[in-house]
């Protein structure tokens, strides 16, 4: 076979190779983040602050630690901005009936400085990232909470107390807590953090896994299940 031949079909075969990269990159990631991220707009409006939020009737909420405090809403570029319900009285912020009736791909960011103390939700879905605080309260009624920490940024949290009800769901990341206060009624929890010490209750079917801390003081009904492993 002649060298221009051999060459040539050598180019075809990578560039065929090059395609068919391509396309099983596609398939399987889907679109690039920088295209997909093209796709959306985000509407900023500055907070004064505040120490407590409570989230009624919403979802696809997200919680981030800042200098400053902001809430942030991402939109479709060729949508109108969702109007987003929400008020700031005394120390409170209050957000309310965002989500329920638009795209899923529509979210609110809401920006926090470390001088927040509780949360509470109902009705509601809210996802906690890069968060650090002295000592928190979350209430959950028919609601849920993930928290998640970056690996590279482990921090201790002293104090983090959780009451969750009627069929509530709290979830968290890898980090380090001191302690840990929760109470569950037809709850449950998925605690994957390392805590020194672990206290509460459980009632009403509700159930908790967790890591083995060094003290741990926990009551439940016959209805109920601990589950405290070594991983």
């Amino acid at each position: 076979m002649k060298t221009s031949k051999i060459i040539f079909i050598s180019l075809v075969g990578t560039i065929a190779l090059l395609i068919l990269a391509a396309m099983l990159d596609l398939r399987i990631n889907g679109r690039k983040f920088s295209d997909i991220n093209s796709d959306f707009k985000v509407k900023r409006d500055a907070l004064q602050a505040f120490k407590v939020i409570t989230i009624n009737n919403s979802r696809n909420v997200l919680l981030v630690q800042n200098d400053s405090a902001f809430l942030e809403v991402t939109y479709l570029k060729d949508s109108i901005a969702p109007g987003v319900n929400y008020t700031i009285e005394a120390d409170t912020l209050k957000l309310s009936d965002f989500g329920k009736s638009i795209p899923r791909n529509v979210s609110v960011k809401i920006k926090v400085t470390n001088s927040l103390t509780r949360i509470q939700l109902k009705n509601s879905d809210l996802s906690m990232e890069k968060f650090r605080t002295g000592k928190l309260s979350l209430n959950l009624d028919r609601s849920s909470v993930s928290m998640g920490w970056n690996e590279s940024s482990l921090q201790t949290c002293p104090f983090l107390d959780i009451v969750a009800i009627n069929g509530s769901h709290f979830k968290s990341g890898n980090f380090k807590i001191d302690s840990l206060g929760i109470v569950l009624q037809n709850s449950n929890a998925e605690i994957r953090n390392v805590a020194k010490k672990i206290s509460g209750s459980l009632t009403d079917r509700s159930k908790i896994n967790a890591r083995q801390p060094i003290e741990i003081t926990l009551k439940r009904d016959a209805t109920s299940k601990i589950n405290v492993d070594d991983y």
